[in-house]
């Protein structure tokens, strides 16, 4: 790679997720990396850098250093004019079906490493299916599901995958993640998201019923240690001792870490379901259809603009308060299956998942490719794991990131509770 002016730029400067990414690698970026902050309007961007200075006076050189790039996310020019001044770009412009696509080519025609945090599958298939075997050629690192949708599942996944062949000598067959605890806010970026990812399981649902009913239906999947891989969307978990629920996000999260097992070699037919843990069966019921609910309030048009009509869910652009965002907590349960052997992970964070969590999710993985690179990194559209994992894993754990296994369950339930 030719020499570039900057080690990373941030693209989204101005949005409420861009705004917080900006803030945290002022504060956590090694000295004397060269960062920029771009989008599409000066004056946003500057704004956001001066009030930010404002609040942080030990990080306002940092800040009033980094220089400021206009572009239109739709121009392929303005694009590659952005691409081509950087090591790497960290974008936090959604939807990214929409204003992802100019970046991502641009990156790959001008070489350059990026990282996202979009969960928006069927496009990370195209630009995977379009754009890889480029991206490859060049050396270029392109890493989507860098939020929380998808690092705790994903390198979750890839450190149980470590652990069953480093220490047991086997291979990983399937994994089992519950939800155990969480609280944080929501984005409309990310429930228009959801509300697409839960059409995609209802249309997967019907085709399970309509086999069911004609007798098509295959059994359900076991391992050679006679564990089941899938399970009912509501079902009784024995390892915790709770009821489980449908979890919004388990789709996007199932499908990355089976594509990541693949990609890895984790082992044969490697799968991973996702839940949610609830106090009893009723509760389980209630937020499976609570979730639905959403999805079909925010699938029709007229029913997600009588949500932000009424202030219900919050409109792109907008997130909770930093008092709110720092009492956010979530924590994963996982339990493992390798060839003889079942053992157990666990994934927390201690801040909102969605916004504090994500954000040091995203640059963190930003600092990795701008600093980290060695002979693990994989090139390609590929998620965290293969791209990054071992190095991003490393990153994370020495920033309050909790990803730990052992042979016994690690604190199951969750005990921390809402206020």
């Amino acid at each position: 790679m030719a020499p570039r002016k900057y080690d990373i730029v941030i693209w989204g400067a101005s949005g409420f997720t861009g705004s917080h990414l900006v803030e945290y690698l002022a504060l956590n970026a090694p000295a004397g990396t060269r960062i920029a902050i771009g989008g599409r309007c000066r004056d946003r961007i500057t704004s956001v850098r001066d009030k930010l200075a404002a609040k942080h006076p030990d990080a306002a050189i940092s800040l009033e250093s980094m220089d400021i790039l206009v572009g239109d996310s739709l121009s392929a020019e303005d694009m590659r004019a952005v691409a081509a001044q950087t090591r790497v770009v960290a974008s936090t412009v959604g939807p990214y079906a929409v204003y992802g696509e100019q970046l991502v080519r641009a990156c790959v025609e001008e070489t350059t490493d990026y990282c996202d945090i979009t969960a928006e599958v069927p496009w990370i298939r195209d630009m995977h299916r379009e754009l890889n075997e480029k991206a490859v050629r060049g050396n270029v690192h392109i890493v989507p599901l860098c939020g929380f949708d998808c690092i705790p599942a994903d390198l979750g996944c890839l450190m149980l995958s470590q652990y069953a062949r480093e220490e047991l000598g086997q291979q990983l067959l399937h994994v089992k993640g519950s939800i155990t605890g969480i609280r944080g806010g929501v984005s409309g970026g990310t429930l228009a998201t959801l509300a697409n990812q839960l059409g995609i399981e209802a249309r997967r649902m019907w085709k399970r019923w309509r086999a069911k009913i004609s007798g098509d239906a295959p059994r359900r999947a076991q391992q050679p240690n006679g564990r089941e891989t899938s399970r009912a969307m509501i079902h009784y978990d024995r390892t915790l001792g709770r009821w489980q629920s449908f979890w919004v996000m388990s789709i996007i999260n199932q499908m990355t870490a089976k594509w990541a097992g693949r990609e890895l070699s984790y082992g044969p037919s490697f799968s991973y379901a996702e839940s949610m843990t609830s106090y009893n069966l009723p509760h389980a019921v209630g937020q499976a259809l609570g979730f639905f609910g959403l999805g079909l309030f925010m699938f029709f048009g007229i029913t997600r603009n009588l949500l932000y009509a009424l202030r219900a869910i919050p409109r792109p652009g907008e997130g909770p308060s930093e008092k709110f965002m720092k009492t956010g907590f979530f924590s994963l349960h996982l339990e493992a299956f390798s060839e003889s052997e079942v053992f157990y992970g666990k994934v927390s964070g201690s801040s909102d998942p969605g916004y504090s969590e994500t954000i040091k999710y995203l640059g963190e993985s930003a600092l990795c490719l701008a600093f980290d690179r060695d002979a693990s990194f994989r090139p390609g559209i590929y998620p965290p794991s293969v791209a990054i994992g071992t190095k991003l894993l490393a990153r994370l754990r020495t920033k309050n990131c909790q990803f730990d296994v052992a042979r016994m369950p690690i604190s199951a339930v969750d005990q921390k509770k809402a206020a």
